[in-house]
């Protein structure tokens, strides 16, 4: 492997030289050679080019011009304009690793240059020996002046003899060096453990992309464009892998590639910086794709029989028994059993590191389809329901809960859930709250007079919104659904129970907004197949709304929620979904007059810590405000608040304040964020007096609609009863009664059996509607 240098010295003036020098060096040859083969073809033409005159010069000169040769030198000058953009705008942090690259990419659009007339010298020497064994003499006169110096030599007889055999073989070696070269671009951005990769699994990567490779070599009918292709798809990859790791701290996973509009929605939140690492893994990706050009097919023994005829049909089978070849070691071996890949999803870039990107994401594919439990039957999952639901009715027929029933259905409140992006109480980890910050003091202290709050378990961290929204909204534990799958972007959901159809039964008109596109995580779609009546998106907001940090701000939604609530006419659930907090937190563009200055030593970036915790300041104030406003609006309201991830910066603070415990327990702190149930109103039955309870995001929606009176489905019954034996499900696990976290892998005895029963209704409700 490469080793990375120090230092960084003049590099936007020595990559514009690079740069400048390679368009200069593709223009200079290309012109001389078209030229000088225009002027020999001219020559061989003898009287015939003396009486064509000018026209047929130009008609000669765009007959020996070869597109391809230029063609090959785009990706590398893109690539070096592409860093040369970078590291003049100060996004590259690392050092002699950009002189390398340019170095080796300079020198390979040199020798990309040069490969059609070495391709052309060795398909003249086999049209020789091809020739020669049938007594032909076909050799181009300018070629064997060439071939002629290299006549008699032993080593000359030899490779004239066995050059279809050395062909054959050199193309074996080029694929197989594209496939590792093209392995490590993959694996060297954002694995830093790639030293301590098992060969086995790196084997396996490789593995998966040389059948790839070689399924793109003959797709591409014996030429290098798909396996060049291929090299820089692994490059992008790999780059991808790095930028969301460092952005999101979890690892690609199938349900990514849903959210690529997503993705590119909110890029513009990020900062992107390059490392050496990502310069070292370019490196090796132009070394395989300069490798790739120098894939040509053997020429055939007949000059007028085009070589794609002659080879399409041979080429496309030998390129399906490759796919077939590829489908067959990604779809056929169970990856945990056969290779002992064992990915942990609480720490998925840790699985990543140890088993390689691809072993690992093939792994995630493999395990994203919901599987219908052993012994599921539809009778038996109702029974399950009913029985849950009619417990959970034995402990709560009460006085108090009759007379909320009745408030409720007399008042009909407006029920509206803020969704607060990023929203969190950083203060949970030790060194924080040693530094002097306790959290968003509005939310934790203020109020006093909420129905209930407190932490709130999700199932996401650093990103994934869409799937708290989702488990508060439909009441389904991501614990039971697939690894790394985003319900919004992957299933259709119009038979799914949910919040907005239960509440549009109930003669409520049903609102989502969110100041952002429409498509960001699929919600034009996922609102309309859950039953909302209208979604308003960016459009609905004003072109010159005030923004904070990564878009508009928080007070700018709750403006628009009091606009619905004053001027409706009847009740409604409205859900804001808002925007303001968005990761990335280095964009170093909070004012001065809320930035924090909190200092932790030992663990994360102050920078961004600060940058994080202001804008939570932020919101929270715009709660406080937005809180005051709904006390006096003259209508029953309910207000649901609540956070839908941490940060991706919190796993350093995490690591450091709590080292040495065992998962999924350690992660379990940063998969929480907090929540508050209010109403403006004194709901029949309760003290008002702020009950402090930690509940799942998938049971908060069963939550609030028995803290108000609401009418409970009966398997939002059944799900909070369950909370009783299982206090806990989401991706991380389950929480046991005494509050330990576990591996649902883990669970014995009478959890085994609670968690089978749950499995069974979440099939129901859930992966039989799907």
């Amino acid at each position: 492997m490469i080793a990375n240098d120090p230092g960084t010295s003049s590099l936007p003036t020595s990559l514009s030289a690079t740069v400048f020098s390679s368009v200069l060096l593709v223009v200079a040859y290309s012109v001389a050679d078209v030229l000088v083969r225009t002027n020999r073809r001219r020559r061989l033409m003898g009287e015939a080019a003396r009486h064509d005159g000018q026209r047929g010069y130009v008609r000669t000169l765009v007959s020996v011009l070869e597109p391809s040769v230029v063609a090959w030198t785009v990706v590398p000058i893109a690539l070096l304009a592409t860093l040369q953009s970078m590291v003049s705008q100060g996004l590259f942090t690392g050092g002699n690793s950009v002189d390398r690259l340019s170095a080796v990419t300079f020198a390979g659009i040199a020798l990309l240059l040069v490969r059609n007339r070495l391709a052309a010298l060795a398909s003249a020497w086999g049209a020789r020996t091809d020739a020669r064994s049938a007594g032909e003499k076909d050799a181009d006169a300018s070629d064997e002046d060439s071939l002629r110096r290299l006549d008699g030599a032993g080593a000359a007889r030899f490779l004239r003899s066995n050059l279809r055999a050395l062909h054959a073989g050199a193309t074996v070696v080029i694929l197989v060096a594209i496939s590792i070269l093209s392995a490590l671009a993959i694996e060297i951005p954002s694995n830093d453990a790639i030293e301590s990769l098992a060969a086995r699994y790196f084997l396996l990567e490789a593995a998966i992309v040389l059948l790839v490779v070689v399924t793109a070599y003959f797709l591409s009918l014996g030429h290098g464009a798909g396996p060049a292709i291929v090299a820089v798809a692994c490059l992008v990859i790999g780059i991808a892998e790095y930028f969301v790791i460092l952005f999101r701290n979890s690892a690609i996973t199938f349900s990514d590639l849903h959210a690529l509009g997503t993705a590119a929605e909110v890029s513009s939140g990020y900062t992107f910086t390059l490392t050496d690492d990502v310069a070292v893994a370019a490196t090796y990706a132009m070394v395989a794709y300069v490798l790739a050009g120098y894939l040509v097919p053997w020429a055939p023994a007949r000059r007028d029989v085009p070589w794609w005829r002659r080879r399409c049909a041979t080429n496309l089978a030998a390129g399906a028994v490759a796919c077939a070849a590829t489908l067959a070691l990604v779809l056929v071996p169970n990856y945990r059993t056969a290779f002992g890949v064992n990915i942990s999803y609480w720490d998925s870039v840790a699985s990543y590191k140890q088993y390689g990107f691809l072993p690992s994401f093939v792994m995630g594919v493999r395990e994203a389809q919901i599987r219908r439990p052993a012994d599921y039957r539809e009778s038996r999952a109702k029974r399950l329901e009913k029985s849950y639901a009619a417990k959970f009715d034995a402990q709560n027929n009460t006085d108090a809960r009759k007379a909320a029933e009745q408030q409720f259905a007399q008042a009909k409140p407006t029920v509206i859930a803020v969704m607060n992006e990023s929203f969190s109480d950083m203060s949970v980890f030790e060194d924080i709250k040693a530094a002097g910050y306790d959290g968003p003091q509005y939310l934790k202290y203020g109020l006093t007079d909420s129905l209930q709050q407190g932490a709130l378990d999700v199932s996401v961290r650093g990103g994934g919104t869409c799937n708290s929204e989702f488990e508060f909204l439909t009441g389904i534990s991501m614990g039971f659904v697939p690894a790394n799958v985003f319900p919004y972007q992957t299933y259709s959901l119009g038979r799914v129970d949910n919040l907005a159809r239960q509440f549009k039964a109930l003669g409520y008109k049903t609102t989502a907004l969110h100041p952002n596109l429409g498509t960001n995580w699929n919600r034009n779609m996922a609102y309309r197949e859950l039953g909302f009546d209208r979604f308003l998106d960016i459009d609905s907001f004003p072109r010159d709304a005030p923004t904070l940090h990564a878009g508009v701000r928080d007070s700018v939604t709750y403006d628009k929620v009091l606009d619905l609530v004053e001027k409706g006419d009847g009740p409604q659930f409205i859900l804001d979904v808002t925007m303001q907090n968005h990761g990335g937190y280095n964009l170093r563009n909070t004012p001065a007059d809320i930035l924090t200055g909190y200092n932790v030593e030992g663990a994360g970036n102050n920078d961004d810590l600060n940058e994080y915790l202001s804008v939570i300041g932020a919101s929270d104030e715009d709660l406080r405000a937005f809180v005051e406003r709904l006390r006096n609006i003259g209508k029953p309201v309910v207000l649901v608040f609540f956070g839908d991830h941490q940060p991706g910066i919190s796993p350093a603070y995490n690591d450091a304040s709590y080292p040495g415990e065992e998962e999924p327990g350690h992660s379990a702190h940063t998969y929480q964020t907090r929540y508050v149930i209010w109403a403006n109103y004194d709901v029949a039955g309760r003290d008002q007096f702020a009950a402090d309870a930690t509940v799942s995001a998938s049971n908060l929606g069963a939550t609030l609609m028995n803290a108000i009176g609401a009418p409970l489905s009966r398997y939002q019954k059944a799900e909070l009863f369950s909370t009783t034996v299982v206090p806990q499900v989401s991706s991380l696990g389950y929480q046991a009664p005494d509050g330990t976290w576990h591996a649902m892998s883990d669970a014995q005895g009478s959890q085994e059996k609670d968690l089978a029963d749950l499995r069974t209704m979440f099939y129901y409700e859930f992966g039989s509607r799907v």
